[in-house]
C-alpha cells in the first residue's frame, strides 16, 4: 500500500512538473517575442541616432565653413578700407578703417 501511495504522490508530482514546464515554455516564448521587439526597437533608435550624429556633423561642417568665409570677407572689408584710407589721405577714414 506504501508502494502505491508513493507512485500515486509521484505521478502527482510528475503531473505538477508537466504544467509548470509547460507554463515556462510559454513565458519564454512570450520573453522571446518581447526580447525580438526590443532589438527591432534599438535598432531603429540606433538609426535614427546615426542619421542625427551625421546632420550634426554636416551642420557643423557648414557653420565652421560659413565662420571662415565671414572672418575673411571681414578681413579683405578691412583690408580694402585702409587702402582706401591710404589713397584718400584723409584722416577719418583712417580712423574709421582702424576701428
Amino acid at each position: 500500500m506504501n508502494l502505491i501511495n508513493e507512485l500515486s504522490s509521484m505521478e502527482s508530482e510528475l503531473e505538477s512538473l508537466r504544467s509548470e514546464c509547460r507554463i515556462l515554455r510559454e513565458g519564454k516564448i512570450v520573453a522571446d517575442f518581447e526580447i525580438d521587439q526590443l532589438r527591432r526597437r534599438n535598432s531603429h533608435l540606433e538609426e535614427r541616432a546615426d542619421h542625427h550624429m551625421a546632420g550634426k556633423v554636416r551642420l557643423k561642417t557648414i557653420l565652421d565653413r560659413t565662420g571662415a568665409d565671414l572672418v575673411a570677407a571681414i578681413q579683405q572689408y578691412t583690408d580694402e578700407m585702409r587702402e582706401i584710407a591710404h589713397t584718400a589721405d584723409d584722416p577719418r577714414l583712417i580712423e574709421r578703417a582702424a576701428e
